[in-house]
């Protein structure tokens, strides 16, 4: 029989094993972050976003000392794991909007393996992932809790066996404490 450490680690596996694949997925947006920060970009924000059967990659950048938005798009270009409609990038106030042809024409095809998916794929896949995780997350949390208290009453449960083994526990015992003591009695003189 398995016991309550046995059931928490097999769901701390199973948590674990959810949360790798949902952060799989993110991978590509990091590792396009990353290629912006080389690029000489500060403060980088990569977000994917669907709407209206249109997917958005939004780049968001602090501005000063920034290169060009030509510049972060085409990083992108070459890192985002995901076929997009439209390419927005923000630095501070000002923002370009790029549409996927217009990269095309400028920057020349992309490797198909960056196109594989659609953004409003990877929005819902990522999202349906993060669900499964935070749910083996919570799982994973009661199975721990419900493991806690379990040892927990089965201290408690060991501890009551014990004080019922050794008596009561009232401080008196058959012995009196003036027993073997010259000239004392065991009790109150009683007056004659």
């Amino acid at each position: 029989m398995t016991g309550p450490g046995g059931r928490s680690g097999k769901l701390a596996i199973v948590g674990l094993v959810f949360l790798l694949v949902a952060c799989g997925r993110a991978q590509g947006v990091v590792d396009t972050r990353e290629a912006l920060e080389r690029a000489g970009f500060r403060d980088v924000a990569v977000s994917l976003r669907t709407g209206g059967g249109i997917g958005v990659a939004r780049i968001d950048a602090a501005a000063r000392g920034a290169p060009p938005a030509e510049e972060a798009a085409a990083v992108a270009w070459t890192t985002l794991p995901v076929r997009f409609d439209q390419l927005v990038v923000a630095l501070g106030d000002q923002t370009v909007s790029f549409g996927y042809q217009d990269l095309a024409g400028r920057l020349g095809p992309r490797a198909a393996s960056l196109d594989a998916r659609q953004v409003d794929q990877e929005v819902v896949e990522s999202g349906l992932k993060l669900m499964l995780a935070l749910s083996a997350g919570a799982l994973l949390s009661v199975g721990v809790v419900v493991a806690l208290g379990l040892v927990a009453l089965r201290k408690v449960r060991r501890a009551r066996s014990n004080v019922d083994q050794a008596g009561p526990a009232s401080g008196r015992s058959d012995v009196s404490p003036s027993a073997g003591v010259p000239g004392a009695s065991d009790g109150p003189a009683i007056p004659s």
